[in-house]
């Protein structure tokens, strides 16, 4: 939606105005820039919200303005209430850089985020990788578009023994607890091998015959009948551990070329047990 300048710097100047305690209208140029963006945050919170601002026409700037702060805000206690509720079994499973973007980083966040004067600021550089990438968004727009992500890399990962998930690790790298990798994407494509050939989760170890059977049911194939192959065996396994969970699907569907691409590449080198490390 395009905004006349007429209608924005009236609101500017208020903003301005609270900034520098009623004292003053008058700001350094930088900051009146930080303004106009905050201001901009907040009227595009209200466009992407509210479907039906555009019926509602009539609505003006100022208030356009005034319900997108407040829909910041609320979000902002969302996030809040979402890392409240993870912190209560929150596993970072010894990885150092999942546990200070989450347990070190979403705190500080909430403490120092200006939902007034700069809600466009991220404040975190989120460090530990997503399956899904956040960075067209900023502000409290990323980090509830990033904690609901860990939301659910919490609910997948606690679905398995917590041996498990560290054997996968520690067996993927040695020096798992100092990497900065997405630890779902190394354990899903574990997974995968083990629902390829049926093999139980608590026998951890591949064989040699099992390596062969898992290069007869890859091998061969394009990366897009790989895919295909591994949306099925993720989707089994949704419906078997998170009663079809769809939020959780979609999310780990987003990780499925990047395990296709590994799958053909390790294929074609005789290497799975790169990447199927049990």
């Amino acid at each position: 939606m395009d905004y006349k300048m007429e209608e924005l710097l009236p609101i500017v100047s208020a903003l301005a105005q609270k900034y520098t305690g009623c004292e003053s209208t008058s700001v350094t140029y930088e900051k009146a820039q930080t303004l106009m963006e905050a201001v901009l945050y907040c009227l595009d919170e209200y466009r992407r919200s509210c479907a039906d601002s555009l019926v509602h026409a009539d609505i003006s700037v100022k208030e356009q303005y005034r319900i997108g702060m407040e829909l910041v805000w609320e979000k902002v206690q969302n996030i809040r209430k979402i890392f409240n509720e993870l912190s209560l079994q929150f596993e970072d499973f010894g990885v150092r850089c999942l546990y200070d973007t989450v347990q070190n980083g979403i705190p500080h966040f909430l403490k120092w985020y200006d939902v007034k004067f700069c809600p466009q600021n991220t404040i975190l550089t989120l460090d530990y990788p997503l399956l899904v990438d956040c960075g067209s968004y900023s502000g409290a727009d990323a980090v509830y578009e990033y904690i609901k992500a860990i939301r659910l890399e919490q609910l997948f990962l606690g679905a398995f023994d917590r041996n498990f998930v560290m054997s996968v690790l520690e067996r993927y790298d040695s020096d798992f607890r100092e990497m900065t990798e997405n630890i779902c994407s190394i354990v899903l494509t574990d997974i995968v091998g083990h629902i390829a050939i049926k093999k139980t989760f608590d026998d951890i170890e591949f064989e040699a015959g099992e390596y062969a059977e898992l290069t007869e049911i890859f091998g061969g194939k394009s990366i897009p009948d790989l895919e295909i192959a591994i949306k099925d065996f993720t989707k089994d396994m949704t419906g078997r551990f998170y009663e079809n969970n769809s939020a959780l699907l979609e999310y780990l569907y987003c990780d499925i070329p990047n395990i296709a691409a590994r799958i053909n590449t390790t294929v074609q080198h005789g290497q799975l047990s790169k990447i199927f490390v049990l």
